[in-house]
């Protein structure tokens, strides 16, 4: 699992903007995500704002669905801090553990500090052997639309604003900056959508211990065309599933 320590978040100490993030939350019914690190493993579940009790300091927290109340008890069972995500504020924090009742709900202290992504940004997952995210697609020869290749990599890294992928000295040629790349399938651990792109950059990328690369490569750098709000989603709930975010909270 791969460290958030490239990705720029901002860390917001003020007691109104935090309160006030988390009062929001709660009006406008916003899903949030609870998790946990557990051998290992990130453990989520979906949870929402149940009560706010702002002269103490403290909010309540609910399983959306009666399915995940032994997962929340389980996140929090001899635990005295929680990790939550706010996905449609893009917001990171630790709670304190206050209180958990018999009846599932979770009394958190509200945080002294929360990060929030760069909406310009968005969290990257750098891809290792535990994931697998590919993207297939067609490309004409620069300058020959009479010849096409079909191409099908495993992504270097991706966020919901843009991805990357290495390709030979030889398939290099079929890339240049500010070519447009249209009906990429991206394919997120068998979960496909179809996405087009923009050419933004073209890096040499030399052989090291973490790319397993024999030979120098070219790295290909897209920036999303036009991407839905569902397509950012889908791929930015991917990448917070597999970050690991513990030195960044």
């Amino acid at each position: 699992m791969k460290q958030a320590a490239t990705n720029n978040l901002k860390k917001n100490y003020s007691a109104w903007a935090i309160f006030s993030i988390f009062n929001n939350t709660k009006i406008s019914e916003k899903p949030i995500v609870a998790w946990r690190m557990v051998n290992g493993k990130k453990i989520t579940v979906d949870v929402h704002i149940r009560v706010i009790r702002k002269f103490r300091n403290e909010f309540i927290i609910r399983s959306l669905r009666s399915s995940g109340k032994k997962t929340l008890n389980d996140l929090t069972a001899g635990s005295e801090k929680i990790n939550l995500y706010l996905p449609e504020d893009l917001v990171l924090c630790q709670c304190d553990v206050k209180q958990i009742d018999n009846s599932g709900d979770v009394v958190v202290k509200v945080p002294d500090m929360i990060a929030q992504i760069d909406r310009r940004k968005f969290l990257r997952l750098f891809i290792d052997t535990s994931v697998k995210v590919d993207v297939a697609f067609h490309k004409d020869l620069v300058g020959h639309h009479d010849r096409v290749q079909y191409f099908e990599k495993g992504c270097f890294d991706i966020s919901a604003g843009g991805l990357s992928f290495l390709v030979s000295r030889t398939e290099a040629k079929y890339f240049k900056n500010n070519n447009e790349i249209k009906d990429i399938i991206l394919d997120l651990d068998g979960k496909k959508t179809k996405i087009s792109g923009l050419v933004v950059n073209i890096f040499d990328v030399e052989p090291d211990d973490r790319n397993g690369l024999i030979y120098k490569s070219k790295k290909i750098c897209i920036q999303y065309m036009d991407p839905t709000e569902k397509q950012q989603k889908v791929i930015n709930d991917y990448v917070f599933q597999y970050i690991d975010l513990k030195e960044v909270i």
